[in-house]
């Protein structure tokens, strides 16, 4: 009768330990995963190759702008356009940066008074942005993310 009590106690035991580490090696492999993803916001912006030594993001998103405004300006003003009528008006050109640098042009808002005087603008605007440097991509979670922006652009005589 005691070897049979022995026995039952071991079988227990070996029953318990089993589901005991079990149990052990589930709590061990769960990990806490953040759900909360604000697609609004990026934690690098994309970057000119000028643009990647500043240390500070802020400074870094004012050095994006002020590179992509300059390139922009300065392809315009390479061609040197004229009108007859007096012209005030902002251009949208809405721009996107891929995963891979790439800029592309996703869209132009002109009004049709300026698309009557500038009919060859958005052509001019297309050859700019395709002639733009490969960039650093945006970055969100350590992951390059494709990111949208509109830049304006003011004409004025």
């Amino acid at each position: 009768m005691l070897k049979q009590l022995f026995v039952v106690l071991v079988i227990t035991f070996f029953i318990w330990s089993c589901s005991y580490l079990e149990k052990n090696a589930k709590r061990e492999t769960i990990q806490e995963v953040d759900t909360v993803v604000d697609f609004n916001t990026v934690d690098a912006f994309p970057l000119f190759p000028s643009c990647k030594e500043i240390p500070s993001r802020e400074k870094q998103q004012i050095c994006f702008q002020l590179e992509m405004s300059q390139h922009i300006y300065a392809f315009l003003k390479d061609y040197q356009l004229s009108v007859k009528d007096s012209i005030k008006d902002t251009v949208l050109v809405k721009l996107k940066v891929d995963i891979l640098g790439k800029t592309s042009l996703s869209g132009i808002q002109i009004s049709n008074n300026t698309k009557e005087l500038l009919p060859q603008f958005d052509s001019i605007l297309r050859v700019c942005i395709q002639s733009l440097p490969i960039l650093q991509p945006a970055i969100k979670r350590d992951i390059p993310v494709a990111t949208e922006f509109t830049l304006p652009i003011v004409l004025k005589n």
